[in-house]
């Protein structure tokens, strides 16, 4: 396995079941793996995703390495604090105009 499928797989395995199953156990702000997705690619980008990426292919096979390890480590904060997790998902509806 290269190291892009190996980060592809990392990054999965957070936002399918890691940050889901952290949802489960404590406060988090949305509890479903494409709320978190959103989350970790909007912070990514500084914007909403769909700017950056297309829609026709699945986001994360667009990204490269160096995009895979900050949405890791973004992925990796959330799971570390639902506080950030917080912030970020606030960012994330500022910048799609759905700000709470």
């Amino acid at each position: 396995m290269n190291d892009t499928a190996h980060l592809r797989e990392q990054y999965l395995d957070l936002i399918d079941h890691q940050l889901p199953a952290k949802a489960r156990q404590t406060a988090m702000p949305v509890r479903f793996n494409h709320c978190f997705a959103r989350i970790v690619l909007d912070n990514l980008f500084g914007g909403c995703w769909y700017g950056y990426l297309s829609r026709q292919q699945p986001a994360y096979k667009q990204l490269d390495e160096t995009q895979l390890k900050q949405a890791i480590a973004l992925a990796q904060s959330m799971l570390r604090s639902p506080k950030t997790a917080e912030l970020l998902n606030q960012n994330s509806l500022r910048w799609r105009g759905k700000q709470r």
